[in-house]
């Protein structure tokens, strides 16, 4: 399983854009800038092309310790509780790990809820987890890190990307391993993440026949006709099309379905 954002905004969490709007608040405050400055991060903020390039902005202009403390105070709140999507996830028993890019620990707390607490693996921890994958037990990846254990060293901004997709072999080798040795499902992904459209085409250049399925529930905004079928061809990602309107419930009952189907077998 690979959970993105979706899950957590569903629980109350901001999507990309509105953290991006929230860090501004947050320069606005710390800093006092300009109103044409300000205007033009929100000018930023409303083109996902440019999220990267505004979050290293907005980490320079509020400085390490401010933004951690901002990551923090967001994503890290003891009082932040796991939607019912999130509770399902520790019901899926054959499910062998859970990659997430999120940075909150509702995934976590949704296990400890259900008595299976695990501590999540960081990016930079591949020797660690590499040990569960290969003895097939089941483990979670934080694969942009955490806010509560580590917010200084969350992938967020351009540079932060760089330096995984370059700096972390190790993990990006583990990564290959995965998506070559079992099916995926993403849920809560528009998988626009440039961390896994790389690995995706790494996995498929090596495998370009045959090559191991996996499954992605996308509203229709998301991937119309033509980009199902290229996702299906270039990837070998096959789109799952949800309602836009019902997209968190869609969600929770495409989990709840493959909770039934193994409680039946």
């Amino acid at each position: 399983m690979f959970v993105g954002a979706g899950l957590s905004v569903g629980a109350g969490l901001p999507s990309w854009g509105d953290l991006l709007h929230r860090l501004i608040d947050r320069s606005d405050q710390a800093t006092e800038r300009g109103a044409d400055k300000l205007d033009d991060y929100r000018r930023l903020a409303r083109d996902s092309t440019k999220f990267l390039m505004l979050a290293e902005e907005l980490r320079e202009v509020l400085g390490g310790t401010d933004f951690k403390r901002a990551i923090e105070d967001i994503f890290g709140r003891d009082e932040l509780e796991p939607s019912e999507s999130h509770a399902l996830l520790p019901q899926l028993e054959k499910n062998r790990f859970i990659i997430t890019t999120n940075y909150d620990m509702l995934i976590e707390k949704a296990f400890a809820d259900a008595g299976k607490f695990r501590q999540g693996y960081k990016y930079y921890e591949a020797h660690a987890f590499l040990g569960d994958l290969y003895q097939r037990r089941f483990f979670l990846l934080k694969a942009h890190g955490d806010a509560q254990t580590a917010a200084d060293q969350i992938v967020l901004t351009d540079k932060d990307y760089r330096r995984l997709l370059y700096g972390q072999l190790g993990y990006q080798s583990a990564l290959q391993s995965m998506f070559t040795m079992y099916s995926v499902i993403f849920v809560g992904s528009s998988l626009q993440d440039p961390e896994l459209r790389l690995l995706l085409s790494y996995v498929n250049a090596a495998f370009p026949e045959g090559g191991t399925p996996h499954y992605a529930l996308m509203t229709a905004d998301e991937a119309g006709v033509t980009e199902r079928s290229r996702w299906r061809k270039d990837y070998n990602m096959n789109i799952i099309p949800i309602s836009a309107a019902d997209e968190y419930e869609d969600v929770q009952r495409f989990l709840q379905a493959l909770v039934e189907i193994e409680n039946e077998r």
